[in-house]
């Protein structure tokens, strides 16, 4: 579970790291927030693609080893441990199961002691009043319950009703009941081992009226490790959303994203199945920095971009129309491909013409690379062949003459898919996985044993 975690997407960006010059400032953030429009305005670094690629590994291992202190992680582990356990055995209240420790959060009016019984590999349920508390290993060797993960949490008034079949003994059928829970306004969750405290989760929300989704959150998570992580949405005209994590008062990784989609109302329109206009999308940019030293960024006018994207589907229906001409689609191939190297282009065209992708150096204040979409051949498509004994002949299998058709013509055409690339200070142009698909030996064995690390 923890390969998925925040970490893996925070060491895996980190492959677009590279070096700058630490002492010095670009202008483009306030405090420790980034701003956009300046990034999108920088020049390119004077660095070549491969001096570029000799520092990337060297940053990237920095990264890595700031993790280290996580192998040996207590709160790490226990909370890993706690996680294993509810997956393999979650406990219910009422139709509402926690299989995972993110559920424990779910609900304010969540309570009860569970302690884990090792001989019955279970849970014992123990009623509580006013906390959730889990009792359990701190690993998955240890042999006594020297763990607590205890949660206490204020409700917000905001209720949801679930409605659902249980099983009843004397009348020996299912019968329907309802249940009301309410969501928290705020929970905290304390995890002590041997009695000591380890690790702080909090959370806090906002709610407008009845609406089950939060107006506001908030979340972070203290390690005694010297971790923290911090978490935050808020839902406006102009939604924003936040997240850092810092290690001994690093900041390691930090991004942000703003958006002005209008949330609400296309949430209503997808539970009703309607159609979502474009307008509701409007415009978003979003960044991920690293070491709070090279920032990627992206803008996108996500309004447009639907638009135009959403209008290529009257290309693949023409496409389509051709292939269900059967077997008549042997002589279309040459309009099918057309359609399909103009699918395959105008998709590129829309990508580049209004999503921005910016690797950049805030020190050097300097863009690093930028992102391009290109659209090229992936690949023929031909009819089957068979031999005849002195040559190979081009054809098809027709399953209702239950006979191999030959047409008159040899007929192909080019398959087309989209290709990223890396556009460097030279005007150089990089398939991305290209770029990436040599070097970096050192930190790929690094990575891995850190990953490995939490197999356990």
């Amino acid at each position: 579970m923890f390969k998925k975690s925040l970490f893996v997407v925070v060491f895996a960006t980190g492959l677009f790291i590279t070096g700058c010059d630490k002492d010095s400032d670009s202008g483009v953030q306030t405090g420790s927030s980034v701003d956009v429009s300046k990034i999108l305005e920088l020049p390119y670094s004077s660095l070549t693609p491969a001096e570029q690629k000799v520092k990337l590994e060297n940053e990237s291992i920095e990264l890595v080893e700031y993790g280290n202190a996580l192998k040996s992680s207590s709160a790490i582990e226990a909370f890993q441990n706690l996680g294993r356990l509810l997956g393999e055995n979650s406990v219910s209240f009422g139709s509402e199961k926690i299989d995972g420790v993110e559920k424990i959060y779910q609900y304010a009016d969540f309570y009860a002691v569970f302690k884990w019984n090792a001989s019955k590999k279970d849970w014992d349920k123990t009623e509580s009043g006013s906390e959730l508390k889990f009792e359990f290993p701190a690993k998955k060797t240890a042999s006594s319950n020297n763990a607590v993960f205890s949660v206490k949490a204020e409700s917000s008034g905001v209720a949801v009703t679930n409605t659902y079949e249980d099983w009843d003994s004397d009348l020996r059928k299912y019968i329907e009941k309802t249940e009301t829970f309410y969501l928290p306004k705020s929970s905290t969750g304390i995890l002590t081992i041997n009695g000591k405290e380890e690790g702080k989760i909090e959370m806090s929300a906002e709610y407008q009226g009845s609406n089950q989704a939060p107006r506001k959150a908030s979340q972070s998570m203290t390690l005694s490790d010297g971790y923290v992580f911090t978490g935050n949405f808020e839902k406006a005209a102009e939604n924003s959303i936040s997240a850092k994590l810092e290690f001994k008062g690093k900041v390691l990784f930090e991004a942000a994203a703003k958006s002005g989609i209008k949330i609400d109302e296309i949430i209503d329109l997808l539970v009703e199945d309607d159609e979502i206009s474009n307008n509701l999308y409007n415009k978003a940019n979003a960044y991920i920095k690293i070491l709070d030293n090279v920032v990627l960024v992206y803008d996108i006018d996500i309004e447009n971009y639907v638009k135009e994207t959403n209008a290529l589907d009257e290309i693949d229906k023409k496409r389509n129309d051709l292939w269900n001409k059967w077997p008549a689609y042997q002589n279309h191939y040459q309009e099918i491909g057309k359609l399909e190297k103009e699918w395959s282009d105008k998709f590129a065209e829309i990508s580049n013409k209004y999503q921005t992708v910016i690797l950049a150096s805030i020190e050097d204040g300097a863009k690093i690379a930028s992102l391009s979409v290109k659209s090229e051949k992936d690949g023929e498509y031909s009819n089957y062949y068979e031999w005849n004994g002195s040559e190979w002949r081009e054809g098809y299998y027709d399953n209702q003459q239950n006979a191999w058709i030959y047409p008159e013509y040899t007929k192909k055409y080019d398959y087309y898919h989209t290709v990223s690339y890396l556009k460097f200070n030279d005007n150089t142009n990089v398939d991305i996985e290209t770029y990436f698909s040599d070097g970096f030996t050192e930190f790929v064995k690094k990575w891995e044993s850190f990953v490995n690390s939490f197999d356990r």
